[in-house]
């Protein structure tokens, strides 16, 4: 059974084609996302600082840094006095 499930994996591997935007994408994303823990380093930053330091939108910004959290990448590291924003660093 095993054999079969791996013959089925090796097939689908050689014969299924993925389009060059979703490799663009793909690239495009892994860029932003190195950027973002670039950014981020040994800090602790909110949303409008991340956006700041990298000069994108905040909405973008929220997007990188929510997948990070999602992923296991950050952690949010508290809130700030207003409770507006949260701080987040990278996760040890």
């Amino acid at each position: 059974m095993e054999d079969k499930k791996q013959d089925t994996f090796r097939i689908k591997r050689e014969t299924h084609q993925v389009s060059q935007q979703v490799k663009d994408n793909l690239k495009a994303y892994n860029q932003m996302k190195k950027k973002v823990i670039e950014a981020i380093g040994d800090e602790e930053l909110n949303i409008p600082q991340i956006a700041e330091k990298l000069n994108i939108s905040k909405s973008d910004t929220l997007y990188y840094v929510m997948s990070l959290l999602k992923f296991g990448v950050v952690q949010a590291a508290g809130i700030d006095d207003m409770d507006e924003y949260y701080f987040y660093k990278l996760k040890k």
